[in-house]
């Protein structure tokens, strides 16, 4: 059987290109500048800092030994360019970092979330947030910081593209009825496709969220704990795609949704 290889792993290769032009700007250089002083063309650069395309790992290793970047940052960097040939990538969510999923969410072209447990954050009410603190049991202070801090990562998630998520009908039960009226509304934004699907058709299937880029490059990413799997395999990103297909026949529109 033939294999289909994998093209570069774009959320890697998206923070490889964001971190050698953060590199550069903080040395002061313009993309011309640096280019000279490397002895490459000002295109090749423009195009390794956009993620146009994948520079050779001794490329990497150059740029930032000129731009004198800190050994940690240095190898940093230097893992991204060797996930760049992994067709799995695992990202450990740090504050302190540049995030991958970040850097993809921004620039893809359409995203397609799977959310069976949970509403996604950015669709929460403060009815919500509050019910899931009260769950484990929250002291009363703390749920009013967690309704707090929920605000401020809402103003600061602002989603680009074209976006369809589906909700699991699970997700609502901590704040069913508030939750879902603020699902409708959310349907009717533009570019924001929001529809529910029922128990029947959700079944065990674990969420997931489908990036396209440009060109249509697909990467699918899975949460698991405190880390972020990036899969850009061609076989497996297709059965993601196909499974969330099924998932889309068999959701319905937030205003025809009815609970049992």
């Amino acid at each position: 059987m033939r294999m289909t290889k994998a093209s570069p792993c774009l959320p890697a290769l998206l923070a490889l290109s964001a971190s050698l032009r953060t590199a550069r700007i903080a040395e002061g250089l313009g993309l011309r500048q640096l280019a000279h002083k490397l002895g490459i063309s000002a295109q090749a650069l423009s195009l390794w800092e956009t993620g146009k395309r994948a520079p050779a790992i001794e490329d990497v290793a150059h740029v930032l030994g000129f731009l004198r970047v800190s050994p940690v940052e240095y190898g940093r960097v230097m893992r991204l360019r060797r996930q760049l040939d992994d067709p799995v990538s695992i990202e450990t969510l740090d504050a302190g970092s540049t995030s991958q999923r970040r850097t993809l969410e921004a620039l893809a072209v359409r995203t397609f979330e799977w959310a069976p447990h949970v509403v996604p954050e950015p669709l929460q009410t403060s009815e919500y947030i509050r019910a899931i603190a009260q769950d484990h049991a929250a002291k009363p202070d703390d749920l009013d910081q967690a309704a707090f801090e929920h605000q401020v990562r809402q103003l600061d998630h602002g989603w680009t593209g074209h976006r369809t998520v589906l909700v699991g009908a699970a997700a609502l039960a901590p704040a069913t009825e508030p939750q879902l009226q603020a699902l409708r509304a959310a349907a009717n934004l533009p570019g924001l496709v929001v529809k529910i699907v029922p128990p029947s058709v959700a079944k065990a299937i674990d969420p997931f969220t489908i990036y396209e880029g440009q060109a249509s490059a697909f990467t699918v990413a899975l949460r698991h704990q405190e880390n972020v799997i990036f899969i850009n395999e061609p076989d497996a990103v297709q059965s993601y795609r196909s499974t969330f297909k099924a998932l889309e026949r068999g959701s319905v529109t937030c205003a025809d949704f009815r609970f049992p």
